[in-house]
Order: C-alpha cells, then structure tokens, then sequence
C-alpha cells in the first residue's frame, strides 16, 4: 500500500500549474493551503535559532523549479519563468480570491 505527497503550493493550484499525471494525482498534499510567500517565511523562521534547522537554507535559496526540462550551466526551467508571474504576485491573486469569496459568502450570494 503505497501512497503519494504532493508537493504544490496554493499558489499553483490557484494558477494551474501543475503537470497532469504528477503532482496533480497525490493522495497526500501537506503544503497545499500555504501560499509560496507563507511557506518561504515559515522556512525562513525554522532555520533561525531557537529551532535552526540550518539545512534549509539551501531550499530557501533554490529558485523554484519543475525541473521538467533538463538543467544546464546556460539553462535552468523556472516556474515563475514558465507562469508568466511571480510568486508574490500569484499571492496577491489568492489573497483577492480569498476576500472576494469572503465578501460573496457574507452577503448570501454564494
């Protein structure tokens, strides 16, 4: 019995981005409600002292990739490349999502 984790952001699935038969069909998706900016800052807070989980400086470093083609020394495949947008600006996106629906379900719209 085998299960599958997911390793996409609320940002993507907001977006879409994702590749169909991969990270789309997990059983599992533990950062799926966290927003790129949310989970950086999260990673940012863990690798400082007191809990200083030091090896994550090198996940909050990487530029975010799908890495669905392959990497060279004169290429590098970036997702924000790929969506046309930054990650900062897809949060923006979710967090006007997020109220506009708030503001829909306060007025019994929805």
């Amino acid at each position: 019995y085998q299960r599958r984790v997911r390793a996409a952001n609320v940002d993507e699935a907001l977006r879409g981005y994702m590749t169909k038969y991969d990270c789309s069909s997990a059983d599992l998706n533990p950062i799926g409600g966290i927003s790129k900016g949310d989970l950086k800052k999260f990673l940012q807070w863990a690798a400082e002292p007191p809990i200083s989980l030091t090896s994550l400086n090198s996940v909050i470093s990487a530029v975010p990739t799908a890495e669905l083609e392959p990497i060279s020394e004169k290429y590098v495949q970036t997702d924000e490349e790929d969506m046309g947008m930054t990650y900062e600006e897809l949060g923006v996106f979710g967090v006007v999502q997020f109220l506009c629906l708030k503001i829909y379900c306060m007025n019994g719209i929805i």
